[in-house]
């Protein structure tokens, strides 16, 4: 294996031989620079594992040894070498300082031996952990056709599994999902892949079109005078779709009208122009998404049954963020590294507490609420390293603190009398059908106990019956 290698930036020599006669106890070997600058210049000829630099130094002090490395601002030296600065007792405000600036740590120089071990071996795995999520990423990146979609889960990979074995079908696709997973980046996978990637990707928001005139005319087009303000003939998102693929989402929010219109064309492929006769066929692929259940608007009457069973050819259902946390530390660096370049800010490093406050969170938003998190670091930030209070600020981590889900809500709603007969009967059985036991467990009364059991027919053949009186013990 490999030695790992650290260069000390320390002007105090006595300190410096002794600390580095230490470390090469330890099999690390030590390379000294007597200042920032000689430290910066033997970075651009060589490579090192890690950095620890005195706040306090003459021609370039460590804050701003560490500032250059991280500004990337000088050719050969690499902006993610992890950098511990050293502080006096004293200067713990230039420490927070260092942190800010993107420092991995920092040490006092009155710190017990192992305690400088420690902080050396956890920056370093932490260096190592981030270069390895770096490799793999990238290596997806440049495996998979599917741009954004971050898929180190296994539940991802199942997903992306079906889009590579239906996408040069011409099977009709639905995406089901809560909002913000990423219907759309699946469904342009899926045209990505298919055999009429050269042809127009065109998506429609059936959600974001008022009414029906105005969803039948984005989608049909219209012809001159066919209504009041149509003074031109216009192609509809159908036509202008010809020979790509036409995705339609929040399909679940179409009215009942506008839905036998869409099963018609999807039945034959043809529809005529608001205000025109002339029939008109197209040659297009459809895929349609939802965040609804529809198979319970189906059993509700709010979405025709026979569109459903149409457009449910091949189904592909994605998982929601906090069902699939492995991808979240994927998903940051893509964002980060992307709004870095497109917004030119410097880096942002997260601890590892940090990371565990995204990892933890529920994301009711998402992929596209991380995002804009991670959009907004950049914009606000002034890089360096992201804290677990710098999420908090966000609401990140404080609402989830102490307040468990004891109850996970299904995509398509629950019965709140059902979750409570549940609650009842499992407290009932734990207790051998002892009412007053199971009241304790729950935290309410015996009488309340007894009228949730007579309101919802509860019977066992341990309990005694009398006419006229509750369930007895």
């Amino acid at each position: 294996m490999q030695a790992v290698r650290i260069l000390l930036a320390e002007d105090d020599e006595r300190y410096a031989l002794r600390l580095q006669k230490n470390l090469e106890s330890e099999r690390i070997q030590v390379e000294v620079a007597a200042d920032g600058q000689a430290a910066l210049d033997r970075l651009q000829r060589e490579s090192f594992d890690l950095v620890l630099a005195d706040i306090k130094m003459p021609r370039m002090d460590g804050l701003e040894l560490l500032k250059t490395i991280k500004g990337n601002s000088v050719a050969g030296v690499d902006r993610d070498l992890p950098v511990i600065v050293l502080t006096s007792v004293d200067s713990v405000s230039a420490a927070v300082e260092a942190m800010r600036a993107g420092a991995e740590d920092y040490l006092t120089k009155t710190a017990e031996w192992d305690e400088i071990l420690v902080h050396l071996n956890r920056a370093l795995d932490h260096s190592r952990r981030s270069r390895e999520n770096e490799l793999l990423r990238r290596q997806v990146a440049a495996q998979s056709p599917f741009n954004e979609v971050i898929a180190l889960s296994e539940a991802m990979g199942a997903v992306l599994k079906q889009v590579e074995d239906i996408a040069a079908t011409q099977a009709t696709v639905l995406i089901t999902g809560e909002t913000g997973v990423g219907k759309e980046l699946i469904a342009r996978a899926i045209h990505q892949r298919s055999l009429r990637r050269d042809g127009p990707f065109l998506e429609v928001n059936c959600a974001g079109l008022p009414d029906d005139n105005m969803f039948q005319s984005e989608l049909f087009g219209h012809e001159r005078g066919a209504f009041t303000g149509a003074y031109e003939k216009r192609k509809g998102r159908f036509e202008l779709a010809h020979g790509g693929t036409l995705f339609l989402d929040e399909v679940g929010d179409l009215s009942v009208d506008s839905q036998a219109k869409i099963l018609r064309v999807l039945e034959t492929r043809t529809f005529e122009r608001l205000g025109g006769s002339r029939k008109i066929q197209v040659d297009v692929r459809f895929i349609l998404a939802t965040n609804r259940p529809l198979q319970k608007e189906v059993e509700a009457g709010r979405f025709r049954r026979d569109l459903y069973y149409r457009i449910n050819v091949v189904h592909i259902h994605i998982p929601p963020l906090r069902q699939r946390p492995e991808d979240i530390e994927a998903l940051v660096q893509y964002y980060e590294e992307r709004f870095r370049q497109e917004y030119r800010r410097p880096a942002l490093r997260f601890t590892p507490q940090a990371m565990q406050v995204l990892q933890a969170h529920s994301w009711p938003g998402n992929v596209r609420e991380l995002r804009n998190v991670l959009e907004r670091l950049a914009l606000v930030g002034a890089g360096g390293t992201i804290t677990a209070r710098d999420l908090e600020a966000l609401g990140l981590g404080v609402q989830d603190s102490g307040q468990e889900e004891l109850v996970r809500m299904p995509e398509e709603g629950i019965s709140l009398e059902a979750l409570e007969q549940s609650a009842i009967l499992q407290a009932l059985r734990r207790t051998d059908w002892v009412q007053k036991d199971a009241a304790e467990l729950l935290h309410i009364s015996v009488d309340r106990m007894n009228a949730r059991i007579r309101k919802y027919g509860i019977t066992h053949p341990k309990w005694k019956r009398h006419r006229g009186e509750s369930p007895g013990e």
